[in-house]
């Protein structure tokens, strides 16, 4: 029966792999699923699928190993993932900002703050540099941010990052414009 499985996972490619790891994982099948992300990861990188495919695989198994609570390979993964992302789409693009909030999360949930602090700042900057300013990108990263500085007990902290959001929004609409229309930001 696993020899008929691992045939129709090799088949399938990495998604498959990576479907029956997702759920392996909602089941608290850890070992099923820790084996399937490898397979996925080995079908990503025989098939170049790097993001998605690789990195999502990566993530996928830095939550498992979160989940067990192996901090260090967790991070060490999650870190692997977005050094990925960083070369196939840039450090600054909305790809990497993407994947941001999630691996500061995690830094938080370990203890490590001011880790995820730099990475909330680092979402802001790049959503500034990829759609402007005055952006409702920008106005949805602040509003992170500040919910992460309410949480650390930075309040005021929090209050201007509110403001900062909120006037933004405000912008928005008085301009007429919603976020498919976003000023871009000058060349």
């Amino acid at each position: 029966m696993l020899d008929l499985l691992l045939v129709f996972i090799f088949a399938a490619g990495w998604q498959q792999a990576d479907a029956n790891a997702r759920a392996f994982m909602k089941e608290e099948r850890l070992a099923e699923a820790e084996a399937q992300w490898k397979e996925a990861i080995a079908r990503a990188e025989t098939d170049k699928q790097i993001d998605p495919g690789l990195v999502d695989c990566l993530i996928g198994l830095s939550g498992l190993y979160d989940r067990r609570g192996d901090t260090a390979e967790s991070e060490r993964l999650y870190e692997l993932a977005m050094r990925t992302v960083e070369g196939v789409k840039g450090a600054d693009s909305a790809a990497y900002a993407d994947r941001l909030p999630a691996l500061a999360a995690m830094y938080r949930r370990h203890g490590k703050s001011w880790h995820a602090d730099l990475l909330f700042q680092r979402v802001i900057k790049i959503r500034e540099n990829t759609k402007g300013k005055n952006s409702s990108e920008v106005a949805s990263a602040c509003e992170m941010y500040g919910r992460f500085l309410l949480s650390e007990g930075r309040q005021a902290e929090a209050d201007k990052m509110s403001e900062k959001a909120h006037t933004i929004r405000d912008l928005l609409r008085e301009s007429g414009r919603d976020s498919a229309a976003d000023e871009k930001p000058a060349q």
